[in-house]
C-alpha cells in the first residue's frame, strides 16, 4: 500500500507527500526490526526535511535523530549512538530553557533521557544512567503524574541500578514505590517482573517470607496476563527459595 502511494506521489512530484511516505516506511521498518532499512529511510527523511527549511532543532527532526541513535545503540555503534542521544538531549534542553516547548516536547525529552540511560547501562556507566533515568522520571511525573506504567518502569530501572551498585536500601525503596503504583494498574502485562525484582531484593536481605509472597504475586500476575516468560521466572524463584530453605534445615 505504501509503495503504491509512494509511486503516485513521485509521479505527481509531490515532495511533501513523498517525504511523509518515506517517514511511514522508515517507522514501519524500525518497528519490524529492519534497522538498516530504517536507518537509510530516516536519513533520507531528515535530508528532505532539512532541504525544505525545517530547522534541526524541530521536534520532528529530533525524534528521527533519537530513533537513529537507538538504531546505532542496537548495532553497537557506541560513538554514533552517544553523539545522537547527546544531540537530541542538548537541543531539547535548549528549546525548553528558551521557553519553546509544549507537553509533546517534554515527553520527547523524557523519552530521550530514558533511551540515553539505557544506552549508558549497556556501556556500564551506571551513575550517569541513574541520573538520566531520574530526570526522565521527574519529567514524566510532571507531565502525567505517577499512576502510569512508564513511572513503574522507571522506578524499576532506578531500583535495579541501585541494586547493581550494592545500594540495597534505595533499591528496595524505588521498587516498593513501583509495586505500590503497579498494584493499581491491572492491565500492566510486565508487572510481574517488577514484583520478582522486589522479591529478589528481599531475598538478599534475608526476608524470605516477604520474597515468597512477591514471587507468588508475580506468578499470579503472569498467569493472568499469559506471560510465559515471567511465569517461568517466578516459578524458578519460588523453587530456588524452597531449595534454599530445605538446605538450611
Amino acid at each position: 500500500m505504501f509503495h503504491v502511494a509512494l509511486k503516485l506521489a513521485q509521479e505527481q512530484q509531490n515532495y511533501v507527500a513523498v517525504t511523509h511516505i518515506y517517514d511511514l516506511l522508515a517507522n514501519l521498518a524500525y518497528e519490524q526490526g529492519e534497522h538498516e532499512k530504517a536507518e537509510k529511510l530516516f536519513v533520507s527523511v531528515m535530508q528532505r526535511l532539512l532541504s525544505t527549511g525545517t530547522p534541526k532543532t524541530d521536534n520532528k527532526l529530533i525524534h528521527i535523530s533519537l530513533k537513529l541513535a537507538n538504531i546505532y545503540r542496537i548495532q553497537k555503534d557506541t560513538r554514533k549512538a552517544e553523539e545522537g542521544f547527546k544531540f537530541c538531549a542538548s537541543n531539547l534542553q535548549n528549546n525548553i530553557e528558551e521557553g519553546k516547548y509544549d507537553d509533546d516536547t517534554l515527553l520527547l525529552w523524557a523519552m530521550t533521557l530514558d533511551w540515553y540511560a539505557r544506552f549508558l547501562v549497556d556501556v556500564n556507566r551506571l551513575p550517569e544512567a541513574f541520573e538520566n533515568f531520574k530526570r526522565a522520571y521527574d519529567l514524566c511525573v510532571q507531565i502525567n503524574g505517577v499512576n502510569n506504567e512508564e513511572i513503574v518502569i522507571l522506578l524499576n530501572d532506578l531500583g535495579t541500578i541501585c541494586f547493581v551498585q550494592n545500594d540495597l536500601d534505595n533499591a528496595i525503596s524505588y521498587l516498593t514505590q513501583a509495586v505500590t503504583i503497579g498494584n493499581k494498574l491491572p492491565d500492566m502485562e510486565d508487572f510481574g517482573s517488577v514484583l520478582i525484582n522486589l522479591g529478589t531484593m528481599y531475598a538478599k536481605k534475608g526476608m524470605m517470607e516477604e520474597a515468597k509472597q512477591l514471587y507468588q504475586d508475580a506468578w499470579k500476575n503472569a498467569k493472568e496476563h499469559n506471560n510465559a516468560q515471567v511465569l517461568k521466572e517466578a516459578s524458578s524463584c519460588l523453587d530456588e527459595l524452597k531449595s534454599s530453605k530445605t538446605a538450611q534445615q
